[in-house]
């Protein structure tokens, strides 16, 4: 199987005909109507890869839950949408999506980056780190010290795969921002420092890993492991 997609439309000849179009790709594939049940179908399923969203929905449009969906499911998403503008664009990537593709689409277009999309996620899914006690495992979403789990934000998990992957190595403050929060952030830096502070707080005594490197960014200090 190519991976497990959702399909997020109101209209229903084009959810219909999306389903029908990544069902031939080869992906499990399975289709919302409004904004509420996306959220409530990614609550009772973690093995979702990509999310096709639409804006113009029912309840809660796109706009109402892009940002939610970014900070508490580890899903890609594009945004499927009849907006096109830049404007629109733009508003998107802001707000935490993955990609962007106008109606009407190109199936193929929509095919290939749909493909892209859900092979990072799987590829970047496939990979457990441990570091003394502290195990992260990709396969599960699931973050443990000494086998006890602990309970971490979508941004604090995605900090954390950042420093482990690059442990031992300073990453700038920039390079951080654009790798969590999206090469078109305009917020300020204190974010960051809030939830670098976050993750401290949730990973106990490997909190004193993360170094703070004055004036340039921060460092995850420790011998890792890739498993």
């Amino acid at each position: 199987m190519e991976g497990t997609v959702l399909i997020a439309d109101d209209d229903v000849r084009v959810n219909e005909l999306l389903q029908d179009i990544f069902t031939m790709e080869g992906y499990q594939v399975s289709g919302v109507y409004n904004g509420r049940e996306v959220l409530e179908r990614l609550e009772a399923d973690d093995a979702i890869d990509l999310l096709i969203l639409d804006v113009m929905m029912p309840e809660l449009d796109g706009w109402d839950i892009l940002h939610y969906i970014k900070e508490h499911f580890s899903v890609k998403v594009l945004m499927l949408t009849a907006l096109d503008d830049a404007v629109s664009e733009i508003r998107c990537f802001q707000e935490g999506a993955d990609d962007y593709v106008a109606k009407p689409f190109h199936r193929a277009v929509l095919a290939q980056r749909a493909k892209r999309l859900v092979q990072e996620k799987r590829l970047h899914s496939s990979r457990d780190y441990q570091c003394g006690d502290l195990l992260v495992r990709q396969s599960t979403h699931t973050v443990t010290i000494a086998g006890e789990e602990q309970r971490l934000t979508s941004k604090e998990y995605q900090l954390l795969l950042l420093f482990l992957e690059n442990s031992n190595v300073v990453l700038r403050r920039d390079t951080i921002l654009t790798r969590i929060w999206g090469v078109d952030y305009s917020g300020g830096e204190r974010t960051l420092d809030t939830h670098v502070k976050m993750l401290r707080r949730s990973l106990k005594e490997y909190g004193q890993n993360i170094r703070t490197v004055r004036g340039v960014g921060y460092c995850f200090e420790g011998e890792v492991t890739r498993l």
